[in-house]
């Protein structure tokens, strides 16, 4: 008979592509995770994993195992989703989102949630959408706002379902004195000798604003770095360089300094989705997240 948990072992080793790195996520020791899968071979009859140096492979019935897992691990989950349908008990909302996210839509629609059911928990983190990913995979967490960008293969992880949530238009903001500040539209293209103010190389915010500029058929001269909004306005306010602004990212006062101006371009837009294991259910969290999202400006 195979066990889940070894399954689940299996499942860390193929993604983490270690002993120790599965380990590590597992939140047990190297031995341990050499113990269970050498169980696991044994009750399958199949050798699983190759050594190569020192490392190891997943065996071809290794990762044709792992397949199996996956659909094993969704109906896990549709079962206790159903389980929760016919019997509700109290439940801890375990969600993540990036800055933005949980100020406008995450923190807003879990206080409904909390008004609604005193007796849930709640446990809340900030966090980077691809690492958001990686935790509801390794069910750390159970619901996810995350940032569609590019080069992000997690969201494309068949383990994961993505449901939309909201887009936001991008403002080019500028400093008070600059050339374009009086304008009544820009287009992309009129920033193209900027020197930009972009978050940290790897971050979601980073990306889609490469992305958006390299569509537009350029690459913005990153020349300062700020991933927290307020502090690239703050740069911008003092003349240093430009950025794209989504519409969550402008605060309720615009600082003195910065002027914002609506780009020609009507595609430049930041999805963001919700994530959840493929095969769960918590139609309460999402109602109320996409409540949310509908009372904010597209």
């Amino acid at each position: 008979m195979i066990d889940v948990r070894q399954l689940r072992t299996l499942r860390a080793l193929a993604d983490h592509g270690t002993v120790s790195a599965a380990a590590e996520a597992l939140y047990l020791t190297p031995s341990a995770v050499s113990q269970q899968l050498a169980v696991l071979s044994k009750s399958t009859g199949c050798e699983l994993l190759e050594r190569r140096g020192r490392n190891v492979v997943l065996t071809e019935a290794a990762r044709v195992l792992v397949g199996h897992a996956d659909a094993v691990f969704a109906q896990l989950e549709r079962a206790q989703s159903e389980l929760r349908a016919i019997s509700p008990a109290p439940m801890t909302v375990r969600i993540a989102g990036f800055p933005t996210a949980i100020m406008a839509v995450i923190a807003p629609a879990m206080k409904v949630l909390r008004d609604a059911h005193p007796e849930w928990g709640f446990e809340i983190a900030d966090t980077e959408s691809e690492d958001s990913v990686a935790h509801l995979i390794d069910g750390s967490i159970d619901v996810a706002v995350v940032m569609a960008a590019p080069n992000r293969p997690l969201l494309g992880d068949p383990r994961i379902r993505i449901l939309p949530l909201l887009e936001e238009v991008y403002h080019a903001a500028v400093p008070a004195g600059h050339r374009l500040a009086g304008a009544e539209q820009i287009s992309l293209t009129d920033l193209v000798e900027e020197p930009f103010v972009l978050a940290a190389e790897g971050l979601s915010c980073h990306d889609q604003v490469t992305a958006i500029c390299a569509d537009a058929g350029y690459q913005p001269r990153g020349r300062y770095r700020a991933t927290d909004f307020s502090a690239a306005l703050a740069l911008i306010a003092n003349g240093f360089g430009v950025t794209l602004l989504p519409t969550l990212g402008v605060p309720p006062q615009v600082p003195e300094g910065v002027v914002l101006v609506p780009l020609k371009e009507d595609w430049p837009r930041r999805v963001s989705l919700i994530a959840v294991r493929t095969g769960a259910e918590y139609p309460e969290v999402l109602a109320a997240l996409t409540a949310a999202a509908a009372k904010l400006v597209r």
